[in-house]
This record gives structure tokens, C-alpha cells and sequence, in this order.
């Protein structure tokens, strides 16, 4: 059986439209595995595969061009200055991979099991805003097919126009990502932070609707036709 729930979901999505699925353990299954065999799996074996056929992919996290959707202070630095600087409390996560998860930083303490002293590596940093709760909003050629909500309290309500706005001011999306979105304790919805389409969580999404999603950025990435981009496929 698929080893968690969002490659099991794939799996069924991909069979609901006859596609031919392979389960695989090891990544010596997928050395023969063409380009345009789509790889389900978690980031670091997708990644993996991609990188190892000249198919470069960096994490998303804070696009430019949705800069006035963030609502706070994020900059680039690394974990050396973040250190010296001594500017508490301050959100930090990795600029590259889940090297650690990211958290809030109120004390040098903190730091401690994710990375240490000695290390600089890059990191995001930013303001602190209380979210009270969290969704996923999952986009494919620029229409959401969903919303989901992952963290947080019950009841609490996005705004969707913003949302919408959020997706439209996104001029340089890729084909498919999900776009992580937060309502603030002062009720304003922002960006938390976005992932790339390639390989990440199905939160609920339908089957089919994640599978489609898989698609159509692993047909972008690889310059291959997005097979399940055609209507007489089930909606």
C-alpha cells in the first residue's frame, strides 16, 4: 500500500482516469522510469529524480510578485546573522528543503535540535502575526480548485475575493501550487507561505483534482504533455 495518505490519493486519482500506476520502495525502481512517468513521493525522492535527469527545482516560499499579500517583514539572511542580530521574537524556516520546520524564534535556546551555533545556512526570517487558522488554496492553470482548511480554529472565515486577487496578482506562477493562506486575529487574510506543485500535501483534496494538480506541473517541469489536461476527462 502507498506509505501516507497524499500518495494514496494520487494513486486513486491517477486510476480514476485509467492511468497504469507502479508502486515502487527503493529508488533504484525509478532509474529506468522515463521523464514523462510521473513520480509521486515525497519532496526529497521527487526532487531527486527530477535533479538526476538535469531538472533543477527550487522551493517557491515568497514570490516576489505577491510581496503586497504577505502582511509582514520577511528577508532573506542566514542562520549566522539571525543569531548575532538577536532580534526576538522572529519566525525563521529554511530557504532550501525541511532541513528544520520552521518556528518562532524567542530566545537562542530555541534553536536547539534544528540547527546549531557553528552552522550559517540561508534562512527566511520574518514578523510575527497570530493566525488563528490556515488553509491550503490548490491552483492549476490559474483556477482554484480548492480550498482546505489544515490548522487552526473552526468557524473562522478567508476572504475569498482577496484570495482571488492573491491567484490573479501571481503573474509568475507555475502550472500548478498551493498557495498556504492565514486569517489574522485583526481578520485580514495573508499569505503564510506557497509550494510548489510538483510534489506536496492533498490536505482532503479530491483524488482527482490532486492528480490533475500532479499533472499538470510535472508536465511543465519536464517539458512533456499534461496528459490529464484534456476535458473528456472526469471532472
Amino acid at each position: 500500500m502507498p506509505y501516507n495518505i497524499n500518495t494514496f490519493s494520487a494513486m486513486l486519482g491517477f486510476q480514476q482516469m485509467g492511468f497504469e500506476t507502479v508502486r515502487y520502495i527503493e529508488k533504484q525502481e525509478l532509474e529506468n522510469a522515463d521523464v514523462s512517468d510521473i513520480v509521486v513521493g515525497g519532496v526529497g525522492r521527487v526532487r531527486q529524480f527530477l535533479e538526476n535527469r538535469g531538472i533543477p527545482v527550487a522551493d517557491i516560499d515568497y514570490p516576489v510578485s505577491l510581496s503586497a499579500f504577505y502582511g509582514r517583514r520577511i528577508w532573506e539572511t542566514t542562520s549566522g546573522e539571525f543569531l548575532k542580530q538577536k532580534e526576538y521574537p522572529l519566525f525563521i524556516k529554511p530557504k532550501q528543503g525541511k532541513r528544520f520546520t520552521g518556528f518562532v524564534c524567542s530566545k537562542e535556546t530555541d534553536i536547539a535540535g534544528r540547527f546549531s551555533p557553528e552552522e550559517d545556512i540561508p534562512v527566511y526570517c520574518s514578523e510575527i502575526r497570530t493566525i488563528l487558522t490556515e488553509w491550503r488554496c490548490f491552483v492549476r492553470y490559474g483556477e482554484i480548485l480548492d480550498i482546505r482548511r489544515y490548522k487552526g480554529e473552526l468557524g473562522t472565515v478567508y476572504s475569498l475575493p482577496k484570495v482571488r486577487k492573491m491567484t490573479a496578482a501571481y503573474s509568475d506562477a507555475p502550472a500548478a501550487y498551493a498557495l498556504d493562506i492565514g486569517l489574522t486575529s485583526e481578520g485580514d487574510t495573508v499569505i503564510v507561505e506557497v509550494n510548489d506543485g510538483y510534489s506536496l500535501g492533498s490536505y482532503g483534496l479530491d483524488p482527482l483534482l490532486y492528480a490533475k494538480l500532479l499533472s499538470a506541473r510535472w508536465a511543465e517541469l519536464t517539458g512533456t504533455a499534461d496528459e490529464c489536461a484534456f476535458e473528456d476527462f472526469p471532472q
